[in-house]
C-alpha cells in the first residue's frame, strides 16, 4: 500500500508541475503521467492519468481580455522583434475578440504615446510580421501591442474597433 501511494503522489507532482511550466512558457503541453503498481497480495493494477492542455493558436499565456492587453501595452515598445521568422508562430488578435471593459486599455495606450512610435517602428523593421499584417489587410499603425512568449511565439494586438 505504501508503494502505491507513492506511485501515485510521484505521478500527481510529475504531472502537475510539466503543466506549470508548460503554462509559464506559454506553450501547449499535453501532460499524461502514468504509474503502475501490481501488488503480488491482491494482483491490482493502479494507473493514476493526468491531461493538461493549452492551445497553441491561442497562447497560453494570453488570456483574451483588455485586463491581459492592458498589461502587455507598457513593454510592447521594448519587444525584442529582431528573432522573428518565417517559422516563429506569429498570432493576430483583434481588440473586438477580447472580453471585458476597455476603458483602463484606452487610458494606457494614450499615456504611452512615445512608446507606440517605437512599437510601430519596431514592427514596420521585421519583414515577417509586416507581411504576416498586410495578409490580413493591416499596417504596422494598426498594432497597438506585441507580446512575446517564452517559446518565441509573439502576439500582435491589432486595435479594429470602429
Amino acid at each position: 500500500m505504501k508503494k502505491t501511494m507513492t506511485a501515485i503522489s510521484v505521478a500527481a507532482l510529475l504531472s502537475a508541475s510539466s503543466f506549470a511550466m508548460a503554462q509559464d512558457a506559454g506553450v501547449g503541453v499535453v501532460a499524461n503521467a502514468g504509474a503502475g503498481v501490481e501488488t503480488p497480495a491482491v494482483d491490482a493494477t493502479l494507473n493514476a492519468g493526468a491531461d493538461a492542455s493549452a492551445s497553441t493558436d491561442a497562447p497560453a499565456s494570453m488570456d483574451n481580455s483588455y485586463d491581459g492587453l492592458t498589461s502587455a501595452v507598457s513593454g510592447s515598445a521594448s519587444v525584442d522583434l529582431a528573432g522573428i521568422s518565417e517559422e516563429s508562430q506569429v498570432s493576430i488578435v483583434l481588440l473586438s475578440s477580447l472580453q471585458g471593459e476597455a476603458t483602463a486599455f484606452d487610458e494606457a495606450f494614450a499615456a504611452n504615446a512615445e512608446g507606440t512610435t517605437a512599437l510601430h517602428t519596431n514592427v514596420s523593421a521585421n519583414t515577417v510580421i509586416t507581411a504576416k499584417l498586410e495578409a490580413e489587410g493591416y499596417t504596422a499603425d494598426d498594432v497597438v501591442a506585441v507580446k512575446s512568449n517564452a517559446d518565441g511565439s509573439v502576439v500582435i494586438y491589432i486595435d479594429d474597433r470602429s
